[in-house]
């Protein structure tokens, strides 16, 4: 909560959805009925409803009498969730309904209307109070209204309006701080209205920027602020700036509008370490503001406020030499620290750098690796795979407080941009579930990408700044007299000025482009060490062959053919390798292969790391990797593949950890068809821990490597289409899950294979609970009728009966319910004869829901007390409430 007085009752809109009572508090991911959550959420932003409005917004254009019955039912588990969470008489405190009024008690505080007073301060008040009434509304607005229902119809119009309300205070406040020559202060109020997820055609936004660059001293700024102003809306708008902006950029260029005098003007970055070592780096010059402004990020942390920390920037700009940093004074004030990476180009674990940093830990400190809480997740039971991400992803959040509970901790993800998108999904859900526990989440991230927007990134950085739950730090180049130290430390002395401006003139101030452009030099012999001072030689010509790529592939060269073989071979097997498995890549006898190695360490090309080698930058990889031909490209990747088959088969582990590798291997390879098997292994491996997003790119690739290679199949094919039906349903991808279940159903049959009616009633089930939860009624009916076909009601009595369950959710999401009841009696009759628990289960939820919506209260009490002494605490009837409520 902000630092306000927030009575013991309280629920918060923005930026999460959350109740409390006292110290006690429930979360929108505790919430087992989706409907009963929006009501409340509805009451919070209304305090009073009319039972008509609250059957219209729930159910829309259903009659009075069935929605009634719905709304009891809903209000019912409304209770039941608020007391069960809060304790005794919770919902007693926070609601009432009375006389088909639902009211929200008076005594309960709503951050929304809180944020909405503070706003609404009169003009009138003292500058100062008005001041501070706008501070401590900002500091409720934790985000956007209700974030995790973004795509809900009902919250745009308030969502929009509360964004608004939130801008009007930034651009008063700043107003109250620009006056006071807070320029600084003013400058960070409002540059976020401008950033991703703002608007960036804000033109009175460019404007007070402008204003406020200038006053401030920084000139330059308040110039670059109105081109970007032009471009953006010359881009979004296709219009030119309004007159006023025109003029305030002609005052700042003739000097009119100048900083008032003794004003402060300074800006803050960061720098990294290419392999963690938690050792300080003597290579890190030119960043000590950045640095400073980060170690204060950590005493922040330190006094029990969590923080999310992006460091971004081009590649080579050192983002991770600063991360690397940031750790090293972690460690040394008594943090915990842990630290994983993503890797581009290679194939992706789920959750591999979260994976990696508890690993780690966990050796480091001599803990069993089965504490890891993402390798070692124990499933909760439930049919919503959902649920069980959510529980793998708090499980991870526990973990990681729960070391906070001792010291702070510093959790670092290094090359976010590589990680997979359940990777992201899981950071995002860490950088809002640590705001209060001292950790502080520390990303490095590439700026160069290009447009991300429509990516998983993108929506990740989106969110995290619409949220206001990080801070982004964008390192620039180096300045001149910080590469002349650079240079300096690379050579081990002095430099001459001419030899730094050229050098300096070339990089652009980029570092790790200034450390291999000096190394280059010095290899070919280009600068002399004249009286402890390294000179260019006379005649002596600068260039990067034609680029960047060609300096560093220049260097591998100059150390010899056998060095320049074992990396490029190097290349095709990843950033990070081991010796056996580059031995039978390379090819190349032991000692000729260890001499290179030697050869590449003492070139500052690679480095060693704790099982093996790494390219000091993976630009180096890269530059190696793009230089090989297609056909060169894939043979590599299929002996990288075909050795780690061959030395990790017998392990006591066997190949699964390296399941990922050899899909992405053989994939790239002169052998593909042997990916599909990896490809679907990585994908199930993947699905096991509810990364459902990785385990749909596994899948799909492994139906276009199908579709390559011309492979029918159709046993396989149908394997794949149907699990992808169900991943895309899980993901909320209903259209694209639907057609993977009629693209298997398509499917003719093969020599030796046919798919049992049984197998093709469930997937037209399937189908026919996606489609009803959709409102398709009458594509689900088509299903339904074809799957009742499929299976016999003697021979396939527990299909036939759970068909039946699926046909009475039909009925009753159209309000037919005498109907549902009848289908719903026929289906517990047939598991009664099985006894089936669960399918009994499943007939009596639909018997209860029919009753309650018939009028009929006892019978339906009845059958919902049957369900409850069948269900008892193990057994989980999910699904029964998720196609209705």
């Amino acid at each position: 909560m902000p630092a306000l007085m927030v009575p013991s009752i309280h629920i918060c809109l923005l930026g999460r959805f959350q109740v409390g009572w006292g110290e006690r508090t429930l979360s929108a991911a505790d919430w087992p009925r989706r409907k009963a959550a929006a009501l409340l959420q509805r009451l919070a932003l209304d305090r009073r409803l009319l039972k008509e409005q609250a059957i219209e917004f729930l159910w829309p254009g259903a009659n009075l009498a069935s929605g009634a019955n719905n709304l009891y039912s809903t209000l019912h588990a409304l209770r039941q969730t608020l007391d069960t969470a809060l304790g005794p008489g919770a919902a007693e405190a926070i609601f009432n309904f009375e006389d088909g009024v639902l009211s929200l008690e008076p005594s309960v505080w709503v951050d929304v209307q809180e944020f909405e007073r503070l706003c609404a301060t009169a003009p009138t008040v003292p500058p100062e109070q008005r001041a501070a009434d706008l501070a401590q509304a900002l500091d409720l607005y934790q985000g956007d209204l209700l974030p995790d229902d973004r795509y809900a119809e009902w919250t745009l119009l308030p969502r929009e309006a509360l964004y608004r309300r939130q801008r009007e205070a930034r651009l008063a406040l700043a107003a109250y701080r620009r006056d006071a020559r807070n320029y600084a202060g003013a400058i960070a109020l409002l540059s976020p209205l401008l950033a991703v997820g703002g608007d960036s055609a804000d033109e009175l936004v460019h404007r007070e920027l402008m204003r406020l660059y200038a006053l401030a001293g920084r000139r330059h700024e308040a110039l670059r602020q109105y081109q970007t102003c032009v471009e953006a809306l010359a881009t979004d708008l296709d219009v030119p700036p309004e007159p006023e902006t025109a003029a305030l950029y002609g005052q700042i260029l003739s000097g009119e509008l100048t900083a008032w005098p003794g004003s402060i003007s300074s800006t803050g970055r960061p720098l990294p370490s290419a392999a963690f070592k938690l050792e300080p780096s003597p290579a890190l010059v030119g960043r000590e503001a950045e640095f400073e402004r980060l170690r204060g990020g950590l005493d922040t942390v330190r006094q029990g406020r969590g923080m999310t920390l992006l460091i971004t920037g081009d590649a080579g700009i050192g983002k991770t030499l600063l991360a690397g940093e940031l750790l090293c004074a972690a460690v040394g004030s008594g943090m915990t620290v842990l630290f994983g990476a993503a890797y581009e180009q290679e194939g992706q674990l789920a959750y591999q750098p979260f994976v990696e940093a508890f690993d780690r830990y966990l050796a480091e400190h001599q803990r069993p690796p089965a504490e890891n809480p993402i390798t070692s997740f124990r499933p909760r039971g439930s049919s919503d795979p959902q649920q069980e991400q959510w529980a793998l992803f708090n499980a991870t959040a526990v973990f990681v407080t729960g070391l906070a509970l001792r010291n702070p901790v510093a959790l670092l993800v290094d090359d976010l941009h590589a990680a997979d998108e359940a990777s992201l999904r899981l950071f995002h859900y860490l950088a809002r579930q640590t705001r209060a526990a001292p950790v502080v989440l520390l990303a490095t991230c590439r700026s160069d990408l290009g447009d991300t927007t429509a990516t998983p990134l993108g929506a990740l950085l989106n969110a995290l700044y619409r949220e206001r739950l990080s801070e982004t730090l964008t390192l620039a180049p180096l300045a001149e007299r910080d590469a002349a130290s650079l240079v300096a430390h690379t050579l081990g002395s002095g430099v001459a000025p001419e030899l730094v401006k050229a050098v300096f003139e070339i990089t652009e101030g980029n570092p790790f482009f200034i450390e291999e452009m000096t190394r280059a030099l010095l290899k070919s012999g280009q600068i002399d060490d004249q009286a402890g001072q390294w000179r260019l030689r006379p005649g002596a010509t600068l260039g990067i062959s034609a680029d960047l790529a060609g300096l560093l592939r220049e260097r591998a060269r100059r150390l010899g053919p056998l060095v320049e073989a074992a990396l490029t071979a190097a290349a095709a097997v990843g950033r990070e390798f081991r010796f056996d498995v580059l031995r039978g890549v390379a090819g190349l006898p032991d000692g000729a292969l260890l001499d290179a190695l030697d050869a590449a360490l003492t070139g500052h090309l690679l480095e060693e790391t704790a099982d093996g080698y790494r390219f000091r930058h993976a630009l180096t990889r890269q530059a190696l990797y793009t230089a090989l031909s297609r056909a060169r490209r894939a043979r590599l990747h299929g002996q990288a593949a075909a050795t780690v088959e061959a030395l990790y088969t017998h392990q006591l582990t066997g190949l699964d950890p390296y399941i990922e590798d050899l899909a992405f291997h053989y994939d790239l390879s002169d052998r593909r068809d042997r990916a599909l098997e990896y490809l679907l292994r990585a994908g199930q491996k993947a699905s096991a821990v509810y990364a459902f997003e990785s385990a749909v790119g596994y899948f799909e690739r492994a139906l276009a490597l199908m579709d390559a290679l011309q492979l029918a199949d159709p046993a396989h094919r149908w394997m794949i289409l149907e699990a992808l039906g169900w991943w895309r349903i899980i993901l909320a991808d209903t259209p694209q899950g639907v057609a993977r279940f009629e693209q298997a159903l398509a499917l003719p049959p093969g020599e030796g294979w046919q798919p049992a009616g049984s197998d093709r009633a469930r997937l037209h089930r399937g189908a026919a609970v996606a489609l009803i939860t959709v409102g398709d009624t009458a594509a689900a009916e088509t299903h339904l009728v074809t799957a009742l076909a499929e299976v016999d009601e003697h021979k396939d009595a527990a299909d036939y009966a759970y068909v039946l369950y699926n046909v009475a959710q039909l009925h009753w999401h159209r309000n037919e319910y005498h109907e549902a009841f009848e289908v719903a009696q026929r289906s517990l009759a047939i598991a009664e004869r099985l006894n089936d628990p669960a399918a009994i289960a499943r007939a009596f939820e639909i018997l209860a829901l029919a009753c309650h919506s018939l009028g009929e209260w006892r019978t339906g009490i009845g059958f919902e007390q049957q369900r409850a002494a069948l269900t008892g605490s193990s057994l989980d009837v999910t699904e029964a409430f998720d196609v209705h409520l």
